[in-house]
């Protein structure tokens, strides 16, 4: 078993590690929000994410949680959820995850299974210290259709078609979230406070062109 070391975010690579072992790492690790964990083919990839890392998925998080209130629709946080396929060899948690238009398929489940269950519909990677594994690669694979990619100056809207991932101008899961929109929202995070986040992700929510002509909750 070959380890290479990458710093700054203490990510480890692992090769011929067996899904076994994969697995049992996963168990050890359930109740851990760190290490985040990617399996592909045999290389495990363990890394812990720094603060500043964080504060991005977690303004993001709520970034959406404000975009559902004020739209009425009904969405699903599910973070660093571990998505896996056995059949595919492939596993990966993501920085955050969530399930918008698939929200009802999972509404309720305390555990999400990839063997029965649809993948996230919107995933976010951080990718300021780069990942050592083709996570789109395994994104496409699973068949997540957007994922939001950041790497501390631009954001990529990237769209899942026929021929793998294709960057948009705006998010076809957010329609009115831009790329462009997204890196300003993110420009500061790191040096606001709670408060603040929820101020910056307020307006913007609010300054949507459908903001004021909210649907009806769907109770369902």
């Amino acid at each position: 078993m070959v380890t290479v070391l990458s710093p700054p975010e203490q990510r480890i690579v692992l090769y011929n590690v067996s899904w076994q072992t994969y697995e049992c790492l996963l168990r050890d690790y359930e109740n851990s929000s760190s290490p985040r964990l990617t399996y592909d083919h045999g290389i495990l990839e363990i890394m812990s994410p720094f603060s500043e890392h964080e504060s991005y998925c977690r303004f993001i998080d709520l970034v959406l949680g404000v975009w559902a209130d004020e739209t009425d629709i009904r969405v699903r946080i599910t973070g660093a959820t571990t998505f896996k396929r056995r059949a595919l060899l492939r596993g990966f948690e993501p920085d955050s995850s969530f399930y918008i238009q698939n929200e009802p398929a999972v509404r309720g489940k305390r555990r999400i299974d990839l063997e029965v269950d649809p993948p996230p519909d919107l995933v976010i990677e951080i990718d300021i210290t780069h990942s050592s594994l083709d996570k789109l690669s395994i994104n496409a694979q699973v068949g997540v259709p957007e994922v939001w990619r950041y790497d501390g100056q631009k954001v990529e809207v990237l769209v899942l078609n026929d021929e793998g991932y294709v960057p948009q101008f705006e998010s076809r899961m957010l329609p009115g979230m831009t790329a462009a929109a997204l890196a300003d929202l993110l420009t500061d995070v790191p040096l606001l406070d709670a408060a603040a986040w929820m101020r910056r992700a307020r307006h913007w929510a609010r300054s949507l062109p459908d903001a004021e002509a909210k649907p009806e909750p769907d109770h369902r």
